[in-house]
């Protein structure tokens, strides 16, 4: 049955779906909720509606002096994302985050598109620190009328995670699950589970998951050593109030490696597109599997708002993030599969070009029958590459009468300079000596390379993603 229209997206919040993951042995039968699919690609969704719903009910909206209001979020970044996406239709105009400096660059992006006045605050600030996101957001609230503090780590009243365990309860009717693990940053949504699930299914165990230098489920340490973990939306460096530690059945804490690397096995193997926190949460599973056969794991967070860490091959590696399985296919794929060959070994055939002063419509005559794409635009003086023509970017120009076929090469051709304006692009020099693992690297935002020598002085070939895919299957390093 499909889902009905409905007049905003908080009507699509919550019930997220349920699978059952397949990377595990056959004997242990992990189910996944499937948090990320919330309408903003978080839990933290659900928080956000139900925070808001309270602010209204207590303090509704009356006139125009009420749109003075604003949230000051102490956050990590998927609670400022949820609730600037939604507080527009709480009435509520201004949005200060405070975000750690661990905070993604895609996030602090998103949030800007949202309109959210953004703070950042170190990584190994302690709670009571004058510099910490709470001491800022008590201050800001002092200083801006009819401001509001939403601090997650506070929180007493956690219905909102009741109706996300009583979800689970009922999808999972007809397996006998024997444990929860739940990702922990304030603590809230453990705890509203655990309420939940000790008195629905008392024999269930509930599992916390943080970081390998996050606190909470430390027995004696009260502040955290060490606060630069990597993965995000996970863990704390104190204790929160709204973290009750005494309905949790035991700890498990997992490095910022395995965090990744489980998350990018899930994007890989599984097709969920899931964060990092996620991948910690089914890490912790993992390490677990000898004592719990049939565990939900919440995954929380969408890989959508890591595409600068999580996604990036070059960032995991550079940061010691990737797990021996998926560094040795990161290898394999960029540097050894091309055998320290060069473009030279391509054997491009000699190249086909234009000059500036040629018309247009030689120059589409020329790429129909030669059937290529492109055109190197060569100076009619020295013979330098000068530019490019598309086959694509001259019939879309003649389309809508920008250009005649009688116009010259050089007034509808990509010139290379050092600037990006207008019709410029700046030019990236390929040489037959350019490696292939270079060239496949320059084709991840590029449709063709022109070859040339050192000096850009003469045209020596185009090669295509195309001529390297074809020199792979030749030498079958595929």
């Amino acid at each position: 049955m499909l889902p009905p229209l409905t007049d905003s997206i908080i009507d699509r919040i919550g019930s997220t779906p349920m699978v059952r993951l397949q990377q595990f042995q056959p004997d242990i039968k992990v189910v996944a909720k499937l948090e990320y699919l919330n309408p903003t690609g978080s839990a933290k969704d659900r928080l956000a509606k139900y925070l808001l719903d309270e602010y209204e009910r207590k303090n509704p909206f009356s006139d125009a002096s009420d749109k003075e209001r604003t949230l000051i979020i102490p956050t990590s970044g998927n609670l400022g994302i949820s609730l600037a996406s939604l507080a527009s239709k709480y009435h509520y105009y201004r949005i200060i985050a405070i975000l750690p400096e661990r905070t993604s660059s895609d996030r602090i992006a998103l949030l800007k598109t949202l309109g959210v006045e953004i703070l950042r605050t170190p990584n190994e600030v302690r709670p009571e620190a004058p510099e910490s996101a709470y001491s800022l957001a008590t201050k800001l609230a002092e200083q801006i009328k009819n401001a509001i503090v939403v601090d997650e780590t506070q929180l007493r009243d956690l219905t909102v995670y009741h109706e996300l365990a009583k979800e689970i309860v009922e999808q999972t009717k007809s397996i006998e699950v024997d444990a929860i693990f739940v990702g922990v940053e304030s603590g809230a949504m453990l705890t509203g589970i655990a309420q939940y699930i000790k008195k629905a299914l008392p024999n269930v165990k509930i599992i916390g998951v943080e970081p390998n230098d996050s606190v909470m489920g430390n027995k004696e340490l009260n502040h955290a050593t060490r606060q630069d973990w990597k993965v995000e939306d996970l863990g704390n460096t104190f204790i929160p109030q709204s973290l009750d530690k005494s309905i949790v059945d035991e700890w498990v804490k997992v490095s910022d490696q395995e965090a990744y690397s489980f998350a990018r096995h899930l994007i890989r193997d599984e097709g969920i597109l899931c964060g990092p926190s996620s991948g910690a949460v089914v890490a912790a599973a993992s390490k677990k599997s000898n004592a719990f056969k049939s565990p939900v794991v919440i995954l929380n967070d969408a890989a959508k708002n890591y595409t600068s860490t999580l996604l990036s091959d070059d960032w995991l590696l550079e940061n010691d993030l990737a797990d021996d399985l998926i560094t040795r296919e990161l290898q394999y794929i960029s540097q050894d599969r091309y055998r320290a060959a060069s473009v030279e070994d391509l054997q491009l055939p000699a190249p086909v070009t234009i000059v500036p002063e040629y018309n247009i419509a030689y120059a589409i005559d020329l790429m129909l029958e030669r059937e290529y794409s492109q055109l190197p635009v060569l100076s009619r003086t020295n013979k330098k590459l000068v530019g490019y023509v598309s086959l694509n970017a001259l019939q879309d120009r003649l389309e809508r009468g920008l250009s005649k076929l009688t116009d010259t090469v050089e007034s509808a051709m990509y010139s290379f300079k050092k600037g990006t304006e207008g019709g410029s692009r700046k030019y990236q020099v390929i040489t037959p000596d350019t490696s292939l693992a270079e060239l496949a690297k320059f084709f991840e935002k590029n449709s063709f390379a022109v070859i040339t020598d050192e000096n850009r002085k003469w045209c020596l070939g185009v090669a295509t993603k195309y001529d390297l895919i074809s020199f792979l299957h030749r030498r079958q390093f595929l």
